[in-house]
């Protein structure tokens, strides 16, 4: 640890009293900042971020309890853990100290031992707090990596014609993607959306990829490719989820699409000579029941011809949170013929501000394919 992981913050308006504390903290081997009311005290907190802060509970204007308050408050320092010091023995005080987020409660009669006891104890523990939440976040972002990597990028596969934009909420999101090539001209394209926004979302996602390399084959429909999937997923990683999907199969060989939405938005279809619609097929969620059935619409297309395949939080972004996809399709529609003339790679991004879906309130996976 460096030596800037040992400051301690002390905040009493008495200098008597910082002196003494210092005093004790510095033999002890600690930095010692100093501030004489909770204003300073603020202030030293966020420049400083201390790994504790001693803070007098009775100060002119601003008391102990109100900066208290304004440091929990405060993202830079509310996790910064903080022992009042007071004259005050009532429990009504001590009880509001811990209401408040204070870690522990010294009574400035304690002698010597006691307060370097106590903060020993809660430096120690604030320390490992920080080494436990360090290594959350390293396997956080392995896991984001993993999942990351599982998805399929533009420059792998080229002749299937697709840009994509992707942004999970958390390191790793329920919101993915995957392009599977079928034969000679034929790919299939899937967007997905798995309930909730916990990493424990991230492993449907390599789940899909396994079955959707199996199933997705010239000798599958894609009816029975979603069927597939629904019925393995049901008894396995959806035992108690369910995910939302849109299928698209392009032949750009015979120029026919086929397509299903299983409990999902539809897909924006946006021929070149033409206007912009929503591509519609509505079925069961995926993995919600296990005999669940599942039809598909089909599309004559030609070269030219685009497709925007969407998870549900591009329509609830720029203020239209938990909208459905029937109070934004006429908003997605008039987008799409104001973008329609823009390059492939810029498409998904586009939307996405168009949309203000730019803000992290939702994982956003959107994908445009092109015949």
């Amino acid at each position: 640890m460096s030596d800037a992981s040992y400051t301690v913050l002390v905040v009493d308006d008495s200098g008597a009293n910082r002196a003494f504390l210092s005093s004790i903290l510095e033999e002890d081997g600690y930095r010692v900042a100093q501030a004489a009311d909770g204003e300073a005290g603020l202030a030293a907190a966020a420049a400083e971020r201390p790994v504790l802060i001693l803070l007098d509970v009775v100060m002119p204007k601003l008391d102990g309890f109100e900066t208290l308050k304004r440091l929990k408050a405060d993202p830079a320092t509310r996790r910064i853990s903080v022992i009042m010091l007071t004259s005050l023995g009532d429990q009504e005080s001590k009880l509001k100290a811990f209401d408040y987020g204070a870690v522990d409660y010294i009574i400035k009669s304690a002698n010597e031992a006691e307060v370097r006891a106590r903060v020993r104890v809660h430096v120690q523990l604030a320390l490992a707090n920080e080494e436990l939440i360090a290594a959350r976040a390293a396997s956080l972002r392995q896991i984001a990596e993993a999942q990351r990597s599982l998805l399929v990028k533009p420059a792998e596969l080229p002749e299937a014609r697709f840009s994509v934009y992707y942004r999970s909420l958390h390191e790793a999101g329920g919101d993915f993607y995957d392009v599977v090539p079928v034969s000679d001209g034929v790919y299939f394209y899937l967007i997905a959306d798995v309930a909730g926004h916990d990493v424990g979302t991230s492993y449907v996602t390599p789940a899909v990829k396994v079955l959707l390399k199996q199933s997705a084959t010239p000798a599958h429909s894609v009816e029975e490719t979603l069927s597939y999937l629904n019925g393995v997923l049901a008894k396995t990683v959806l035992e108690d989820n369910y995910l939302t999907a849109f299928a698209l199969r392009v032949n750009r060989r015979a120029g026919k699409v086929v397509f299903a939405a299983a409990g999902h938005p539809p897909a924006l279809f946006i021929p070149r000579d033409g206007a912009p619609r929503l591509a519609e097929r509505e079925n069961p969620f995926i993995g919600m029941m296990e005999d669940s059935s599942y039809e598909t619409a089909s599309l004559d297309v030609a070269e030219g011809d685009r497709f925007l395949l969407y998870t549900d939080g591009l329509i609830e972004g720029g203020g239209n949170e938990k909208a459905s996809w029937t109070d934004a399709k006429d908003g997605l529609v008039a987008v799409a013929e104001r973008l329609r003339g823009l390059p492939l790679a810029e498409l998904p991004l586009a939307f996405v501000r168009a949309m203000g879906a730019d803000k992290p309130d939702d994982d956003v996976a959107v994908m445009a394919i092109e015949i």
